[in-house]
Formats: structure tokens, sequence, C-alpha cells
């Protein structure tokens, strides 16, 4: 792979530890309290009908702090949310933000903004400002189509994770920028680079789920209509495939078939040729332009995916 500025996301499957240096950035924006609620329709609870609600908005994370491997050793099989920034190369575990699902974050002086959604198997990085306003984001504990939903801190606007969009308020309709990312493991992670910092929350404090703190994230059998949503103590990688949208296009291209072929895969199916990587030891997928560059991209189990994506291209053998 190119050397380039690109966020890696790398999804870990235990709880995560990590390697100190300087503290990151603190956010310096203004939290919301746990008081708040926006009057939405959406869903209270998984698999739930829509309806209109009152949904509370909980504090995203502000305060990730770079940590010591020495002191946390994490598990090969963990999961970790990682950027990779010219030189740096930065992995946050996804067991620190199960329980929040939002977390800011200010790096080198650009706000990112981290999620992850355990309903639909994916975890993303996008821009944390639109233009020139630095935005903000708490959690909103409902869901559209069983997804996450995040509220912004200037304008109050509902946005959805896997649309990337603003779904209510006064910037509904705008695009968050989704950066390049992939989820995987710390094995993977830390074999790929060896020098690799770690970014942990040290703050439990206003967690959408304060029991579900620093829990293990699982992908899960989960579907709508099959049941309450419930975590299993193995991986099910086989729900899961690699999103893409690429102007007006979209593409998925699930683990069972990329398991068939040696990667990388070239799919020839645009206006130009898409290498696609996968790595089954990993449990990750990622995708690359002709010229090397990684391109923005989710993984997602696939109902989520066909859910937002009616019109995707599936990768077929």
């Amino acid at each position: 792979m190119k050397k380039e500025n690109y966020i890696y996301l790398a999804v870990l499957f235990s709880i995560i530890s990590c390697s100190s240096k300087e503290h990151a950035e603190a956010d310096k924006i203004t939290r919301t309290g746990n008081d708040k609620t926006i009057e939405i329709i959406s869903q209270e609870w998984p698999g739930q009908k829509p309806n209109l609600y009152d949904m509370p908005v909980n504090n995203g994370l502000d305060h990730l702090e770079f940590a010591d491997l020495n002191i946390v050793q994490l598990d090969t099989a963990d999961l970790v949310l990682g950027i990779s920034l010219d030189e740096q190369q930065i992995a946050v575990p996804l067991a620190y933000l199960e329980g929040f699902e939002v977390a800011n974050l200010i790096l080198n002086v650009q706000n990112y903004l981290l999620t992850w959604c355990g309903l639909v198997g994916s975890a993303q990085v996008f821009a944390g400002n639109i233009g020139d306003d630095t935005l903000g984001f708490d959690f909103g504990r409902a869901l559209i189509d069983n997804n996450l939903l995040m509220v912004d801190r200037k304008t109050q606007s509902v946005w959805n994770q896997l649309s990337n969009e603003a779904v209510h308020g006064e910037l509904k309709g705008t695009k968050l920028d989704l950066l390049p990312a992939i989820q995987t493991t710390w094995g993977f992670w830390k074999k790929k680079y060896p020098t690799t910092d770690v970014l942990i929350n040290k703050d439990t404090v206003g967690a959408a789920f304060p029991s579900l703190l620093f829990e293990k994230p699982y992908y899960t059998s989960w579907q709508p209509d099959s049941g309450n949503f419930y975590m299993l103590d193995h991986h099910q990688p086989e729900n899961l495939g690699l999103g893409l949208v690429i102007g007006k296009s979209s593409l998925y291209f699930p683990f069972s078939e990329l398991f068939k072929y040696p990667s990388p895969v070239e799919f020839k199916g645009l206006d130009e040729t898409l290498t696609i990587h996968f790595d089954a030891s990993g449990l990750t997928a990622w995708a690359e332009d002709s010229t090397g560059n990684v391109l923005p991209g989710t993984l997602a189990y696939n109902w989520a995916w066909k859910t937002f994506h009616p019109e995707s291209e599936i990768f077929k053998d």
C-alpha cells in the first residue's frame, strides 16, 4: 500500500490498552448535558418500528489519552480504531468506545468524529467539520434503520452513521466527509505498524451505556426481526462485507465471497480498476484506487448495507 495520509479504522474485538506518550489535544468544544432531548421520528430499540420519540442526548467522548502498551496489554483478536497521519500511526481500541459510541478527537489541529455501532458492525471516522465550522458530536439515544444517531453540538442536527447524513434539524441533507478507513484486529494492525501509538479512554463520565464500558465488542448474528440484540462469544465475519460509495454508484464485497479469492482482487466494474484487499486473519478489507490511494469504505453487515444502499452492485463468484 502506498504511503499517504489516511485513517485506518481497526475494529478491535476485546478490551484494549495502549501506548503512552503525550496527551492528545483536549477537545475544546462545550459538552451538552445528559438532560437534553430532541423530538424525532426514530426507533427507541433495535428492530422497533419508528415513532415520534423524545430522544435523549448523551455526551460524546472527548478525552482520549495516549497509553503505555507496556502497562496495558492487548489481545491479537481485539478490535481497534486506527489513524495513520504521515509518520504517526494511532490505534483506538473499540472497547473504549463501547459505552459512548461517539467520540471527538483533535490531532494536529484537525477535528475527527469517531463512531462505533455494534448493531450494524461498523466503525467509521469522519471529518469533524462542515466547512470552517467545528461541530463536535454527542450520542443520540435512538436509531434510524437500526443504526447509530449522532447530534452535533453547534446546530443540534441529528446525523445517521451509515448514510453520513443529517436526517433532522438545521443541517438536514448535509453530508459528513467519510475518511478512508478499515476495520481489523489488533494483531493485524500491530504487525503492519509495530511502533503504533494507542489512544484509550480514562474518562467514564456521561457514558450512554455505563454497563458496557470497556466491554469487548463482538460481531453478532443479529438481524432485524430476529429478536433481541445480543452479543456472542465468537466472531461471525461471514455476515460482514466492505461497502463503497463512488460517485453515484455503490458496491458491496461480502467477506463470504472474498474468502474464495487470493488477495488482492482487481475489480473493473466502474470507470477505473479498484484493488480490493482482504485479510482473513485480520477480518478486514479495504479498497484502493488505481494510484494506490485508500478509498473511504465501510465494513457493515450485509442487511445493514442493503438497507442504506439498496441499489448496490454485489460482488459475487
